[in-house]
């Protein structure tokens, strides 16, 4: 190869380099394929009016999900559409992209089975890296639409559920129970949306500095409106992932899709700090004292520190013996991200995890 081709080489693939300096080594070895440098095996035909974009320099999944799906945060079903794409953090100009997909709602938002049905996924199998190289889902829909959120001001929520049709002989509801919205045809509201329900738990402050972060609103379910009047709707819970009660504040339905990803290497206890982010757990599913592997926690990273869903974060303490090596106790996978905090999944564990425990990203 000359120095000329060399260079025009490294001048291409420099940005992306230095863009990803942050995540796994680039895969290797490069080769030419169809006109451009490449690690991967691209398909060179594709089905009949397939949407396909080749990759330009600058482009990443996140952006193009944005531009064709209107949605940075469903990168991960472009990835899922392309699986000859070993590692999601490199695409490489030339290469093509198959964007033939449209938004795919959740099925558990209308699902006619249990919800214990719903929580069992992928995560069941040990994440510990190995030679699984095909992305596959960091948990299961159960993880983001049954977990909560952390809301900054309470007054976003458009519409709360006002009654029920067994209110006289119930004081909670399930799905198939039909509810009364303050919400109607003045408002916006009509036959067929569908919106989120959320129960209002409690403030939350940060574990070590007690400033406020916010108010945590627990994810109960899900309804679909039947019908509206001027200034209320009658409706149906459609998913429930926890009792349902008079009061609980409502959301717009948007579909949160479950990040694919390909493990990392496993956290161990001999991994030393990479310099990379750190931050606190703030918050567990139901305030537990102990977490363990599979728990979902609050993380107070988010987009401001660069996380993405499919991120992972090492758990430790500080050795309370000073200059001794820092407890790692464990690692979590991050599920959806906020600007200012992320959701997560426990993906190990060897010693009980708890509120105020430290986080690195990996």
């Amino acid at each position: 190869m000359s120095a000329k081709n060399l260079f025009a080489i490294i001048a291409v693939f420099l940005p992306l380099m230095a863009a990803a300096q942050s995540v796994a080594p680039p895969p290797q070895p490069l080769h030419f394929v169809n006109d451009h440098w490449t690690p991967y095996d691209p398909p060179a035909a594709f089905p009949e009016g397939a949407m396909v974009h080749t990759i330009v320099k600058g482009d990443t999944l996140w952006d193009l999900a944005d531009h064709y799906l209107g949605d940075p945060f469903l990168w991960p079903q472009i990835w899922e559409r392309n699986p000859y794409i070993k590692d999601s953090h490199w695409i490489y100009p030339g290469d093509p992209v198959v964007i033939d997909l449209a938004v795919q709602e959740a099925p558990v938002a209308e699902a006619d089975v249990p919800f214990e049905e719903t929580v069992t996924s992928e995560y069941d199998e040990d994440f510990g890296g190995g030679d699984e190289i095909m992305p596959r889902p960091l948990g299961s829909s159960a993880d983001v639409y049954c977990f909560a959120e952390l809301v900054q001001d309470e007054g976003i929520f458009p519409f709360t559920v006002a009654s029920s049709e067994q209110i006289e002989y119930q004081d909670s509801y399930s799905e198939g129970d039909v509810l009364y919205i303050d919400g109607g045809i003045n408002q916006g509201v009509k036959a067929g949306d569908r919106f989120f329900i959320l129960h209002r738990v409690r403030p939350l402050h940060h574990p070590v500095s007690n400033s406020k972060l916010g108010f945590v609103f627990t994810q109960v379910g899900q309804l679909k409106v039947l019908c509206s009047q001027e200034d209320t709707s009658i409706a149906e819970i459609t998913y429930a992932c926890d009792p349902v009660y008079i009061g609980d504040v409502l959301k717009p339905f948007a579909p949160v899709p479950v990040p694919l990803v390909i493990p990392p290497d496993p956290t161990d206890r001999c991994d030393v700090p990479n310099g990379k982010p750190t931050g606190y757990i703030t918050y567990d599913r139901d305030d537990q004292i102990d977490i363990g592997t599979h728990w979902l926690v609050f993380l107070d990273l988010g987009a401001a520190e660069g996380l993405y869903p499919g991120t992972f974060a090492t758990v430790f303490r500080d050795n309370p013996v000073k200059g001794m090596p820092r407890l790692v106790m464990g690692e979590v996978g991050v599920l959806t991200v906020d600007e200012t905090y992320s959701t997560a999944l426990v993906t190990q564990s060897w010693s009980p995890l708890a509120v105020g425990d430290r986080i690195e990203v990996k």
